[in-house]
């Protein structure tokens, strides 16, 4: 029976065959790190992957500007049709990629199952390597407790920093008070007085000198973030 191709889709549908792709080839993987939709690692190098439901000169730049920070870079979008016209345009984006170190994926959607194919492998260019930036990512990636994230998908990203503060609002909820260093020997991470003075996300109340507690309901935290509660609350 032949597989019928899924012609209505969203960016993000693409994001899970390509993640299943890149976990069974040994990578490590998180979507949504740093702008950067993608990023793999392997062997202690990483691979930039940015999402386009089609090719075009948008996503040329953002591939562009992940050259500054990742070896590889792929741009990778959902296979077209095959029809004259549109093959004839995967040639000349083919084309475009190759000149500029860029590799090329190419992801079908069936009803029942996916298909990932590298079209084109990036090369190593010379761009001028933004170094702060590139540890900026590979900071982001390595603080993550678990893949929260679909690439390609609008909305709130689950962070680092977003975990750290569900962390510590998981041991308020526990201890009701505490200080910040009193957190940090439970289990908190070493920034946890800068979460709770900036309080970015208004969870937290500070009630005495060095002391804090919870400023919002957990069940307004669960409705947006659940999976991410749950892993803490099991540590906790």
């Amino acid at each position: 029976m032949a597989l019928r191709k899924i012609k209505i889709f969203k960016e993000e549908d693409l994001y899970d065959p390509l993640r299943k792709w890149l976990v069974n080839n040994g990578y490590e993987v998180q979507a949504e790190v740093q702008s950067c939709d993608v990023v793999a690692i392997k062997d202690d190098e990483m691979t930039i992957i940015e999402l386009k439901k089609s090719f075009n000169l948008q996503l040329v730049y953002q591939c562009m500007e992940r050259q500054k920070i990742g070896k590889y870079v792929y741009a990778a979008v959902a296979a077209p049709s095959k029809n004259k016209i549109k093959i004839k345009n995967l040639k000349k984006a083919e084309a475009l990629l190759r000149s500029l170190g860029i590799g090329l994926i190419l992801i079908s959607l069936y009803s029942s199952s996916s298909l990932v194919e590298v079209r084109l492998q990036p090369a190593v260019v010379s761009t001028r390597k933004n170094a702060k930036k590139k540890k900026k990512v590979i900071k982001e990636f390595e603080n993550r407790t678990g893949e929260y994230n679909v690439g390609g998908k609008q909305g709130k990203i689950v962070s680092a920093y977003r975990e750290s503060a569900i962390h510590i609002y998981c041991l308020l909820q526990k201890e009701i008070e505490a200080s910040p260093a009193q957190l940090i020997k439970l289990g908190a991470p070493t920034n946890t007085g800068t979460i709770l003075r900036m309080n970015h996300y208004g969870w937290f109340h500070k009630i005495a000198r060095a002391k804090y507690t919870f400023d919002i309901d957990m069940s307004e935290i669960r409705k947006e973030f659940g999976a991410v509660v749950n892993f803490f609350e099991s540590k906790v």
